[in-house]
């Protein structure tokens, strides 16, 4: 099976930011989609090809917190690195404590984004690869137990017979 490379998805109501945060992902050859609403980032991060969001905690119709709350309740896996103002710092403290990979301020630095969004792939992939490890692990698990039953029903049949 061929594994293909997260996207990353960048949440943000500035267009300003969402095109700047576009250009210094490409830049790096990372592919990334740029929306500009909770409720339009809560719908795609659904697919499973996203393996990070750079969400800004201040979005214009929803909370960037809630939006963050649903993103870990519906895709525990999935790296969320949050954006803010230096005003802001509540609502970060609020977002690391919901388990926020990261925590960048506006304005970004193009380096420091790409390095950020590098670290939460990196993440993603070895928490993709430990989920798939449980699942295979869970499924060779069922077909002991299958063998095992059946080992016990051989073993039962011949004193049946006696």
């Amino acid at each position: 099976m061929a594994e293909t490379t997260p996207r990353v998805l960048v949440v943000d109501d500035e267009r300003f930011f969402r095109e700047a945060i576009r250009e210094a992902l490409a830049e790096a050859g990372i592919e990334c989609e740029a929306l500009g609403s909770g409720e339009a980032g809560l719908a795609a991060a659904r697919d499973p090809q996203v393996g990070v969001v750079v969400l800004d905690v201040t979005l214009p119709d929803m909370s960037g917190i809630d939006v963050l709350r649903r993103l870990h309740n519906e895709r525990p896996a999935l790296r969320v690195i949050v954006l803010s103002a230096h005003t802001d710092q509540e609502l970060v403290l609020e977002a690391l404590r919901l388990d926020a990979s990261d925590y960048l301020a506006k304005p970004l630095h193009d380096e420091e984004l790409v390095l950020a969004v590098r670290r939460a792939l990196a993440g993603f992939d070895v928490e993709s690869s430990w989920q798939r490890l449980r699942e295979r692990l869970q499924r060779l698990e069922t077909q002991m137990l299958t063998l095992a039953a059946r080992l016990e029903e051989a073993e039962e049949e011949p004193s049946q017979a006696d």
